[in-house]
């Protein structure tokens, strides 16, 4: 299993939705650091996040455009990534974080959207 600490390994501030929001953004967490943690697992391996160390909290357009997005532009399945991501928090307010990104996953349409970069904009 691999780990992935948002608050150690990103930033402990995640803010907005697009790299043009010029702070820790879902798209630049997903881009940078979720996308090719997915792509590196082998078949049946997971990855352990956990959500809570150093952040106090997220908000949606980061946890829709961070987690959704493997999804909506057609990097993984619904159901493939909900199956690699296990969630981990010492802090139990986090665990409606959990359920947020487990929410916008699950409805999310697979490749609904073309991917485009606004980290030059």
């Amino acid at each position: 299993m691999k780990k992935m600490d948002i608050g150690k390994d990103f930033s402990v501030d995640p803010g907005g939705r697009f790299y043009s929001d010029k702070m820790p953004s879902g798209e630049q967490f997903r881009e940078e650091h979720l996308k090719p943690c997915i792509e590196s697992l082998a078949e049946d391996e997971k990855v352990e996040i956990t959500l809570d160390n150093g952040v106090d909290g997220y908000g949606s357009s980061f946890l829709v455009e961070g987690f959704a997005g493997m999804v909506k532009y057609g990097y993984i399945s619904a159901q493939d990534l909900l199956d690699k991501l296990d969630f981990l928090y010492s802090d139990p307010d986090f665990e409606f974080f959990e359920k947020k990104i487990k929410k916008y996953i699950a409805e999310a349409k697979f490749n609904s959207q073309s991917y485009i970069s606004t980290k030059n904009n």
